[in-house]
């Protein structure tokens, strides 16, 4: 709005444009901050009562209908940076649903199996090209992969136009961790 009230006022227009990277700069600053904190959620709850706890709330603040399903984290916590990564990389893949993919439909899935964990992010949203297209080389999903290589995870991305978005995280599973609050 206030680019469009500038009219043919170029100096005015200028500084506008300025404030607006300014802010767009801050707003990734910020999120960059907030992923590099360990959610407390995490210590309190573990990963699926936060991670539940998450998806409930993006969903009804972002009016995208998302559901979590889990399976196998019962009866054993994992190790913490395991937990943060697997709960950062899903806020930014949600993150990046919200922000792009225009869609409906959100699932994420956590499955804990005999040998890996698995985080899948799938929506069925506008999708894109993620070889040829500059969605590939955002901070976001470059971000996932970095965080995820840190602890020995995968990420693939599949995606097309018009097909929907799918995150895949695979991390092998490992021993798991005890924490105290995982058998309150």
């Amino acid at each position: 709005m206030l680019k469009d009230a500038c009219g043919d006022r170029t100096e005015l227009r200028r500084q506008v444009d300025a404030l607006d990277a300014i802010a767009q700069q801050i707003d990734r600053d910020v999120d960059h901050l907030v992923w590099e904190l360990r959610p407390t959620a995490l210590d309190d709850l573990g990963l699926r009562a936060a991670l539940a706890n998450y998806v409930q709330d993006w969903s009804k603040r972002v009016s995208i209908a998302a559901e979590l399903h889990t399976s196998g984290l019962l009866d054993h916590r994992l190790a913490s940076d395991a937990e943060t990564t697997l709960y950062r990389i899903a806020q930014e893949a949600l993150s990046n649903v919200a922000k792009h993919s225009r869609a409906q439909n959100v699932e994420v899935i956590l499955d804990r199996r005999a040998d890996s964990v698995l985080l899948i992010v799938e929506d069925d949203g506008v999708g894109f090209d993620p070889v040829g297209g500059s969605a590939g080389e955002g901070f976001g999903l470059r971000g996932m992969q970095e965080r995820a290589a840190l602890v020995g995870a995968t990420v693939q991305i599949e995606s097309a136009p018009g097909k929907g978005t799918t995150v895949l995280v695979r991390m092998a599973a490992g021993a798991p961790a005890s924490h105290p609050a995982a058998h309150a």
